[in-house]
């Protein structure tokens, strides 16, 4: 299972955002201007790398323990949890986030199905991820098949349609998408800020939310 990397590669994963700062800092941009807030469910939290990067009582869900033990001294209140199966009652949260998870779900399509379930009627959702059609999907996916990387291996990169799809079919409304890496990853790496739109960038987040109660 994609998970037991993580935890197996635990150090190696939450470096990578110290020797990759400039990347993580674009990346946390793009969050911080979605405006996250309220009671946020984090599936996939990891070692809680974006946790500044979010407004509110963050929750964090994930099934690989060293990485949580990591997000919880960084402010997250762990669950040690499956994204298929969401230990919480329907309609808690005000947003719930996937930052570069979906690529490493086995069934995104009943994890956002959760999703929708536990998220208040209004509530917001984001997934963030790197479109398999852009620049550094074709990067990720090249380290992917060199066998450069012992998590990409576990990964499906998805196209920004497929995402949507998804979004849709677990019953979402789409709202905007915000994106940043619009520059190459061959480029000497400098902080970026976030645009609305695609641009053909290769962090995009993709925003929907749950139809308000009628």
């Amino acid at each position: 299972m994609s998970y037991e990397v993580f935890n197996e590669y635990c150090s190696v994963y939450d470096e990578w955002y110290v020797r990759n700062r400039y990347v993580w800092l674009s990346e946390c941009l793009c969050l911080k201007s979605l405006g996250i807030s309220g009671l946020v469910l984090d599936i996939g939290v990891g070692t809680g790398a974006f946790m500044e990067c979010i407004q509110g009582t963050v929750i964090g869900v994930d099934p690989a323990l060293k990485p949580l033990a990591l997000a919880a001294e960084r402010g997250a209140v762990p669950v040690a949890a499956f994204g298929e199966y969401l230990p919480f009652r329907d309609s808690v949260f005000d947003w719930a986030v996937l930052v570069v998870t979906i690529c490493f779900l086995s069934d995104p399509l009943k994890v956002l199905r959760e999703t929708y379930r536990v998220l208040k009627p209004g509530g917001h959702i984001v997934i963030c991820f790197v479109p398999r059609e852009s620049e550094w999907g074709r990067y990720y996916a090249m380290k992917m098949w060199r066998g450069e990387s012992v998590f990409y291996k576990h990964a499906r990169f998805y196209n920004v349609r497929e995402v949507i799809n998804l979004l849709f079919s677990a019953g979402f409304r789409f709202r905007e998408f915000t994106s940043t890496l619009c520059r190459d990853p061959y480029s000497p790496p400098t902080l970026e800020y976030p645009g609305r739109g695609l641009g053909g960038c290769g962090f995009v987040c993709v925003e929907g939310a749950k139809p308000p109660a009628h």
